[in-house]
């Protein structure tokens, strides 16, 4: 990838037809004072043959699957990391319902699709972690989140006592 790796990415996934959402640090660098982070993540709606057709390009691309979770899987694998120091890529395929609305609903930013606000907060509080907490301070504050949406994805997810704590300003 000669170009900026998450604009050479997201033309990647358009020229292989794999609808997809730039999500985790990075997208929510979008919205926020960038921090560092180093992997770039995405949600990847495909089955096992795009997941093929996406591993081929990114090897000819001098990317080395890293690791692998799901292959098995008749309908392709669960996650993906590729490496080529220093780009990480974690791909995540879209298997839930929830996954498939947040490539559905992310909007082209800088050519780049990237998951909303709302959901960048529901997949925050899933993953608990305390750069994710960071990341939700400043999710949080901004002015134009649909809390109703998210206060329902978070009880279908089984986080809505995170959310509480968030929105309470713990």
């Amino acid at each position: 990838m000669t170009a900026a790796p998450i604009q050479a990415l997201a033309r990647l996934l358009d020229r292989e037809d794999l609808p997809y959402a730039l999500i985790g640090g990075h997208a929510v660098n979008t919205l926020l004072e960038p921090r560092l982070t180093r992997d770039i993540d995405v949600t990847v709606v495909a089955g096992a043959e795009g997941i093929g057709r996406l591993r081929a390009a990114l090897e000819a691309e001098g990317f080395a699957l890293e690791r692998e979770f799901g292959s098995e899987l008749p309908s392709g694998p669960d996650f993906l990391r590729f490496v080529s120091e220093p780009v990480v890529i974690e791909v995540q395929t879209a298997k839930t319902r929830y996954q498939h609305d947040v490539v559905r609903r992310a909007a082209s930013a800088g050519g780049v699709r990237v998951a909303s606000p709302e959901d960048l907060i529901v997949l925050k509080l899933i993953a608990d972690r305390p750069k994710d907490q960071e990341d939700l301070r400043g999710l949080a504050r901004l002015s134009s989140i649909d809390w109703s949406y998210v206060e329902r994805c978070t009880e279908e997810w089984g986080v809505l006592d995170r959310l509480l704590r968030l929105r309470a300003g713990r």
